[in-house]
């Protein structure tokens, strides 16, 4: 049984064109009770055409997913979600968006650094794999510095999907332990948490999203807020590699996940 999926795209995101209809029906086939619409906003990023395709209109996203909250309400426990861009520079900015609406989960994603997508050749040019991974660790590290209102840190290592396919498809966890452990440590501190985003599967690099590693480090550190989620941009990818995240999280002693309301935590068993 799938619980929950707390990372969903639908055609709000510029990379999506899914009907959140069609998300709906298809939790529904697919038992899911929970599931959090969370479409892209990432602001000040430059040098790419589709910047524009990612500035979320709120006055028309809010009242479309709390219109359908309540026509699957007797079904299905929808969360008014956003997967909110940082950059190390938007904390507040982003503090003072989500503060004027009734949302009830952000994930905090870095996708660029120093206002360039992570999948832009430019942010890669004049860099070796390990100088843009440091550049991106600092990023998150001091994005989760400024940033209060989210309530989980997004695939906290997906930068190995970008880079070529000299620079993709690798993170050197041990030159990074420090920086990481600083990184959770932060999140643990803020009383936030962090997600097992399965798309990694999905795009050919076989793991999650953060690695095995990460997420382990995550508990061993006092860690307790997680969410699981798809990263779907169809709905056909809805719940996707759920078992294998399940199946980790108990091998590891892990026996709940976190849901969402207004912004508050509780905790769900997953067996």
């Amino acid at each position: 049984m799938i619980i929950s999926d707390y990372h969903i795209h639908s055609s709000f995101s510029g990379d999506s064109v899914e009907d959140l209809d069609r998300i709906c029906r298809k939790a529904k086939e697919l038992g899911i009770k929970e599931i959090a619409i969370t479409d892209h906003m990432d602001l000040d990023v430059i040098g790419t055409t589709n910047s524009n395709d990612f500035m979320l209109n709120l006055d028309e996203y809010v009242p479309t997913i709390l219109k359908l909250k309540d026509q699957y309400k007797d079904d299905l426990d929808i969360k008014l979600g956003m997967e909110f861009g940082i950059q190390r520079h938007l904390g507040e900015v982003g503090d003072k968006i989500i503060e004027k609406y009734p949302f009830d989960f952000i994930i905090s994603s870095v996708h660029s650094v120093d206002k360039l997508l992570l999948d832009q050749k430019e942010f890669w040019e004049n860099k070796t794999r390990e100088q843009a991974h440091d550049k991106y660790f600092l990023e998150i590290l001091k994005s989760v510095e400024n940033f209060n209102r989210f309530s989980v840190q997004g695939h906290l290592d997906f930068i190995t999907r970008y880079g070529g396919i000299d620079k993709k498809g690798f993170i050197d966890y041990i030159r990074y332990q420090d920086i990481i452990d600083e990184i959770l440590k932060k999140i643990i501190s803020k009383g936030k948490g962090i997600e097992i985003n399965t798309s990694g599967i999905r795009y050919n690099e076989n793991r999650f999203y953060p690695c095995d590693d990460i997420i382990k480090r995550y508990f061993k550190l006092g860690g307790e807020i997680l969410t699981i989620g798809s990263d779907s941009h169809k709905a056909s990818d809805l719940g996707k590699d759920f078992k294998k995240a399940y199946d980790f999280l108990e091998s590891i002693g892990v026996k709940y996940i976190s849901s969402f309301d207004q912004l508050d935590v509780s905790f769900k068993k997953i067996k």
